[in-house]
């Protein structure tokens, strides 16, 4: 692995959960972080980490993000990586989600990686540095209640694919780290507005919105039950950082970093296969059983060979 000692990195988001994992995890390597954080409190703890340098940034505030620019010039030590990490997470049916809401969950998932990038992608070509955007495996996959917040993830893997397209004749890396579920903070900062939504359902919606409501005030299952839909078994943010440290540092970065559990992790492979079968299901062109399984063999054979 190509390690540039004392790189520059800057992560949004890194108050908590993942980008405050990730922002100690890579100050312990002796790298300099610009770690983001909205709010003071949050900052003053950023400020006792050693190599972490806290920037006060919403990547919803284009002036703040300027801001965060021109002090990274003034410091002169360039930037080798950007972390899109800051997001939001909460969900709720469709029907209750107001415009406002959507526009910002969007803001913040989607435009707030893209003003990040278009801001700093110049320092970074400078010395031809990484891009990791924290996506989600909802970026492959979805499900009820969570579609406003797929939907943001799933422009964000469009978006990693066709920016890593367009850089890399400059240089450069683009990764998206898909995480399935992670010990962090989203789920209770997201609770209010996830608990709004489903209060606010009108009929016929109500009685199931009732029902949801009522299934966040039972008990956690036991601890030996198996993983499954109902019973989520997240992960430390470990991975999380382990993945973005590759992506960053790796001599060939891979472009998906899946990350999570067994469960979460054939639950997306499942998906994937029941999405090939689909678009492979048509009138004008599709590959027979053979084919399919000899497309596959020469897909892995191809990857071995790299």
């Amino acid at each position: 692995m190509k390690i540039k000692s004392g790189s520059p990195i800057l992560v949004t988001g890194a108050s908590s959960g993942i980008g405050n994992h990730l922002a100690r995890y890579l100050a312990a390597r002796g790298h300099i972080v610009y770690g983001t954080a909205r709010k003071d409190n949050d900052l003053a703890e950023l400020e006792k980490i050693q190599n972490v340098v806290p920037i006060k940034l919403d990547v919803r505030n284009p002036q703040q993000i300027q801001n965060a620019f021109d002090f990274i010039v003034n410091e002169g030590k360039g930037l080798y990586g950007l972390v899109n990490n800051a997001g939001l997470g909460e969900i709720g049916m469709f029907i209750t989600w107001t415009d406002e809401e959507m526009f910002d969950i969007f803001d913040v998932n989607v435009f707030g990686a893209h003003r990040m990038t278009n801001t700093f992608v110049r320092l970074l070509i400078e010395l031809k540095g990484r891009i990791v955007n924290i996506g989600s495996q909802g970026g492959i996959i979805t499900s009820k209640y969570f579609g406003p917040y797929t939907m943001t993830k799933h422009a964000l893997e469009a978006y990693t694919v066709s920016l890593n397209q367009e850089l890399e004749p400059y240089g450069m890396w683009v990764s998206i780290v898909q995480p399935g579920g992670i010990v962090s903070n989203m789920g209770s900062n997201s609770m209010p507005g996830t608990v709004a939504r489903f209060q606010r359902a009108a009929p016929p919606f109500k009685e199931e919105a009732e029902q949801v409501l009522a299934s966040f005030n039972q008990p956690s299952p036991p601890d030996d039950e198996e993983e499954s839909e109902t019973n989520r078994k997240p992960s430390s943010p470990e991975i999380v950082s382990m993945a973005v440290y590759d992506a960053l540092f790796s001599q060939r970065p891979k472009l998906r970093y899946l990350v999570g559990t067994k469960w979460e992790g054939d639950r997306v492979i499942n998906a994937l296969i029941d999405k090939l079968l689909d678009e492979n299901d048509n009138p004008q062109h599709n590959y027979s059983r053979d084919e399919l399984v000899a497309l596959l063999d020469r897909y892995i054979s191809q990857r071995s060979n790299k």
